[in-house]
């Protein structure tokens, strides 16, 4: 082993300080508190920002599909078999036409700008975040429903999608209804930037249509701003006549994007050109990346602050010990063994304090989403704002390696700041230690 037992047996024997000493064991305990708390904030901190990436990415595939294919500046012509071959594509579940178009939102006095999606109704039953909210098995949907509690809690006739796509039915978001104050049966007034021309001049295209239901998607940007109608419906409001705005197209589990992607675009040759979402929304996620990586850097100064600590308490450590140093020097010790003898108090106060922690790091990153709502009742306050943050619940997704890289980081700390006093008390001479005492 790198220490040797009788090194193992003294060091552990200095960190148990004698009443006389009891000042150091102050300033090491407040080091090993320090490295604990640093390496704890460091893993809550990465565990919460991928599992905002990862919550965010996967409710816009889940909604929107891994991948994308547009026509150009032009709407898509779905004419002969292009649905087909995007379909036999290998690890393709399903590819969705879809027509999407901005929209004024009307219903009495409350005037709401929203996203108009034109789908086919079994399209919409399939997309498993919308549907399971309205029409899936009861477990399913009292989970899924309850990502969108509103602010007074009270309950919501969520409507049925049996019969979406018999008229100009729309299903419209939890928060996009409370905007504007409709229930399931109400009437909206569709208005499209698209003019027309009548008998009274030109006005926008416009077209009444029933809410038939309110979906839950648990991301606020899609429960506040879209709105799913038929797709015939939605191209005649928008005057595209057979044509699309873009086919979603959904991938298996697992399946591997790159190749996918890749494999669509030979299917469909030059007939549009596909994107996946990280494309679609990447300077979002390179906002995120930018942030993780700022506060990584920040965090990490905590640690490493309270790492150099130990340089304290080990300088001092050394003072006291300077005849006990030069005893064991007299009687054969090395300098070797004397330098190795306090890295070892050092990197026992880092690995305490970085175990610690890890611990309570797991521990609080397990359980961040109770521990939020317990505080924001507790104490009437808002920790995770779902309008800015766009979740309705604080994401954690604990990262193995981003655990490791953190502990391995403090250790790293712990025996860098242990280097200059070990160093020192190994160049005492026994001859003046002796002399001082």
């Amino acid at each position: 082993m790198v220490f040797a037992a009788v090194e193992r047996l003294i060091a552990f024997r200095y960190l148990r300080a004698r009443s006389d000493e009891g000042f150091i064991s102050v300033i090491a305990g407040f080091s090993l508190v320090g490295i604990a708390l640093g390496v704890a904030t460091l893993i809550v901190v990465m565990s919460v920002m991928n599992g905002f990436r990862v919550e965010m990415l996967k409710q816009m595939s889940s909604i929107s599909g891994q991948l994308g294919i547009q026509g150009g500046r032009t709407s898509l012509d779905l004419s002969g078999d292009l649905l087909a071959r995007i379909k036999a594509v290998p690890n393709v579940v399903t590819a969705t036409p879809t027509v999407e178009g901005q929209i004024m939102a009307v219903a009495g006095e409350h005037v709401r700008g929203a996203l108009l999606r034109g789908v086919r109704p079994d399209d919409l039953r399939a997309r498993a975040p919308l549907a399971n909210a309205i029409d899936g098995p009861s477990e399913l949907r009292d989970r899924q429903r309850a990502l969108c509690r509103g602010a007074d809690d009270k309950p919501i006739e969520w409507g049925t999608l049996k019969d979406f796509g018999n008229d100009f039915s729309v299903v419209i978001g939890r928060r996009l209804a409370d905007l504007l104050n409709v229930k399931v049966g109400d009437r909206l007034q569709l208005v499209s930037p698209l003019s027309v021309s009548t008998p009274l001049g030109v006005m926008p295209r416009s077209a009444s249509a029933r809410v038939a239901a309110i979906f839950c998607a648990g991301m606020y940007d899609y429960d506040a701003n879209f709105v799913y109608a038929p797709l015939p419906e939605v191209q005649r409001l928008l005057d595209l006549g057979d044509r699309v705005s873009t086919v979603e197209v959904f991938l298996r589990d697992g399946a591997p994007i790159g190749p996918a992607k890749t494999e669509v675009s030979q299917a469909i040759g030059q007939q549009g050109w596909v994107f996946d979402w990280f494309q679609a929304n990447n300077s979002f996620f390179s906002a995120i990346q930018a942030q993780t990586n700022v506060m990584f850097l920040v965090l990490t100064m905590i640690v490493l602050v309270a790492a150099f600590n130990i340089v304290s308490s080990l300088v001092m450590l050394v003072r006291t010990k300077t005849a006990d140093i030069a005893i064991l020097r007299t009687m054969g010790a090395t300098r070797g063994a004397i330098m190795r003898l306090f890295l070892l108090d050092g990197l026992a106060i880092g690995g305490v304090g970085t175990a610690l922690g890890v611990v309570l790091g797991l521990s609080f990153a397990r359980n961040i989403e109770p521990i939020r709502q317990w505080l924001q009742h507790t104490f009437d306050i808002v920790l995770f704002d779902e309008q800015l943050y766009l979740l309705a619940e604080m994401p954690s997704r604990i990262d193995g390696m981003d655990v490791g890289v953190i502990a391995v980081m403090a250790l790293l700390f712990a025996l860098l700041a242990s280097i200059y006093p070990a160093a020192r008390a190994a160049r005492l001479d026994p001859i003046e230690g002796l002399r001082r005492e």
